[in-house]
């Protein structure tokens, strides 16, 4: 796969990673306010070591020590493909020089596939908490997103 390719593909791979943080973060912390803790994880922004460190769903605190580890230093900006660009192969400079080292990181096959390995670990992990029957009572649908509707609106 091409540089840029290859980016794009990380760029995925970290925003996956956030989310199930994300998710992590939420399931560690159900016996508190839901609003509470939304914007708790809210106020982290995309910021990888405090989403990890919030998250304690998993005893075993492998997967978010791994990620907190690898991704804690990229920058939210790498999700815009110029920037992200820059940071790996900057104009003018020798690749060496710049932001972050493409050939030890996402270049590098092994570390790609590690983080990958960490992200498939954390969605296993909820699927029991996130799988099941889906009703098909409209009525309950709809009491369903009017629930939702109400939390969105506390949160402001």
């Amino acid at each position: 796969m091409h540089k840029m390719g290859r980016t794009k593909t990380f760029i995925d791979l970290l925003m996956g990673c956030e989310c199930a943080l994300k998710c992590h973060g939420f399931l560690s912390h159900l016996t508190e306010q839901p609003r509470d803790v939304y914007r708790r994880i809210r106020s982290f922004g995309h910021n990888i070591a405090n989403l990890a460190d919030y998250a304690t769903f998993l005893q075993d605190r492998t997967y978010y020590n791994h990620l907190k580890n690898r991704l804690a230093t990229f920058p939210v900006f790498l999700r815009y493909s110029l920037d992200a660009y820059e940071t790996f192969f900057p104009s003018f400079l020798d690749r060496s020089n710049a932001e972050l080292n493409y050939s030890q990181t996402i270049g590098n096959n092994a570390w790609v596939l590690e983080i990958r390995e960490a992200l498939e670990g954390l969605n296993t992990s909820v699927t029991d908490q996130l799988s099941g029957f889906v009703t098909t009572d409209l009525e309950a649908l709809f009491a369903h997103e009017k629930q939702m509707r109400e939390f969105a609106e506390s949160c402001l």
